[in-house]
């Protein structure tokens, strides 16, 4: 396992204790937006990787197991990110 997706792994059970979020799904069908504990943790990603949201995003898109550990597939993304091209 890597030292991201370590950090990844505690981000998110440390997000979904401060949050509540253990049984919420991180990406709702029907979008509206992603659960509390996945922008959390999106943003300690971002923090960590010293990355603006869209550097980090662009990162996680090439992470297939970053975003398994959060509960997100390519597919929750708006489509203006175009994940296709590089997972």
């Amino acid at each position: 396992m890597s030292k991201i997706s370590r950090f990844t792994k505690k981000a998110v059970q440390l997000a979904k204790n401060a949050v509540g979020g253990r049984g919420e799904v991180a990406a709702p069908e029907g979008g509206g937006g992603f659960a509390d504990y996945a922008i959390v943790s999106l943003h300690c990603l971002r923090v960590y990787l010293e990355k603006s949201y869209r550097e980090a995003l662009d990162l996680l898109s090439e992470i297939p197991h970053i975003l398994g550990e959060i509960g997100l597939e390519p597919a929750d993304f708006p489509a203006s990110f175009d994940v296709s091209k590089v997972v």
